[in-house]
């Protein structure tokens, strides 16, 4: 099993059609079924039912896209910390990110960041929301970014809050919610739901006591709990489940019906830092930042707003 059958196993999970996932990997058809093939006889499993004219996972096949998301999130860290060794200077600026928050504008802000400050070594990588915290407390990084609705942080990190957005149920569009232009809490029962790990997004975990209990009691969701958001958000486009959603912290919600929940609290992208350990890049990043973001707003010490 090589990363680049990985790789076309995500594409075919991607559109769940072997002709679409040929045609965005400029192979033919039949080199890409007999791929398919190959890897389900290493593994020794079968990864899609297939039907006349769509593919669905099965469940072996939705570990594996659980844990190719992974092993590639894992690839591109390896990848970005190498060429951060090779380049590590004084002046490099660590930041570590949670699971989605890294979908709205930062990647053209940090850009634009570097575009303007050659100097300074930019190095991102994921992590979930209690090693950032950590991580930021013992020097080991200078920001952090996390999606935050009840959220609380330990002093003495200070936080700003750049961007709000509505929460929403995804759904797909075969579903008989996806009528729907609202929704309360209490009205999602007897579902599937795929939520991030506890520790990837405790935001998420938050809401856990509004709809698991519900209706006296007589609620019966299922949770299903997965290691990323791209897993999420597939595996919800496959009707495998549904899944809270803040859409601009989302990328590619094609085939997803966003239905706004409207008791959920909004969910905020949240930059961290520790301001006893600033620097003067650091200062400068932060800045930059609070800069971009039109609707930046708070600055709270040992909170992230609520």
């Amino acid at each position: 099993m090589t990363l680049r059958s990985l790789e076309y196993f995500l594409v075919v999970v991607k559109h769940l059609n072997i002709s679409r996932a040929a045609q965005e990997l400029y192979i033919s058809q039949p080199a890409l079924s007999k791929q398919i093939r190959l890897l389900e006889e290493e593994l020794q499993v079968v990864l899609f039912d297939r039907g006349n004219h769509s593919l669905t996972l099965t469940p072996a096949g939705e570990t594996l896209l659980s844990e190719a998301n992974e092993l590639f999130a894992k690839h591109t860290q390896l990848v970005n910390r190498v060429r951060a060794a090779a380049l590590s200077t004084p002046d490099t600026l660590h930041i570590h990110h949670m699971s989605g928050s890294f979908n709205h504008q930062l990647p053209d802000w940090i850009l634009s960041f570097q575009e303007e400050n050659k100097n300074i070594t930019v190095q991102i990588d994921r992590s979930s929301p209690s090693q950032i915290f950590s991580d930021l407390l013992n020097d080991k990084i200078q920001v952090g970014f996390l999606l935050s609705a009840a959220t609380s942080c330990p002093n003495p990190l200070q936080t700003i809050t750049l961007h709000q957005d509505q929460l929403a149920l995804a759904v797909p569009k075969h579903h008989p919610l996806a009528h729907r232009t609202a929704i309360r809490f209490s009205e999602i029962v007897n579902e599937t739901l795929l939520l991030l790990e506890s520790q990837d997004a405790p935001f998420q975990h938050s809401l856990l006591p509004f709809f698991l209990y519900m209706n006296r009691g007589q609620s019966k969701n299922r949770i299903h709990y997965l290691k990323d958001m791209e897993t999420i958000v597939a595996l919800a486009r496959a009707g495998s489940g549904l899944s809270f959603i803040a859409s601009d912290y989302c990328m590619n919600t094609r085939d997803l019906h966003l239905i706004p929940i409207s008791d959920a609290f909004p969910i905020r992208l949240c930059m961290t830092w520790n301001p006893y350990s600033m620097n003067k890049n650091t200062e400068l990043f932060i800045q930059y930042i609070k800069e971009k973001a039109p609707d930046a707003f708070g600055s709270n010490q040992g909170t992230v707003k609520s």
